[in-house]
């Protein structure tokens, strides 16, 4: 009898060359998508600086204590304000609509024009 050639055997799987490859392209891709995100997150920190303050006189010695913490209030949570009418009569005389129009007169963004009612 005749002796049959043995096939050669297929290789499964991949070499440590691809592996190494692989897992370098893993890194790279890591990196890059770390690095954009890093960059989208950070890119609006920049407005933080030009988020609207208080006026300067709401930190007068005339004014009354706390009007600056009322004026932040009225920066951070203007639907609040504007839920709560305004008792003191400014209504009639100012045409206040509700206790944010005490606080500030309009804003568009960060340009924030102020009433100096809330601040006595």
């Amino acid at each position: 009898m005749a002796k049959k050639k043995s096939k050669p055997v297929k290789k499964v799987g991949m070499s440590t060359q691809a592996w190494i490859g692989v897992f370098a392209g893993l890194i790279v891709a890591v990196g890059i998508i770390g690095g954009v995100l890093g960059w989208v997150m950070t890119k609006g920190n920049n407005t933080a600086s030009a988020a609207p303050k208080p006026p300067d006189f709401a930190y007068a010695s005339t004014a009354p204590k706390g009007a600056a913490e009322a004026y932040q209030f009225a920066l951070d949570n203007p639907d609040v304000l504007a839920q709560i009418p305004c008792y003191c009569g400014c209504g009639q005389e100012a045409n206040h609509r509700n206790n944010l129009d005490c606080y500030i007169k309009s804003r568009d963004g960060n340009n924030v024009s102020f009433d100096s009612h809330g601040a006595g």
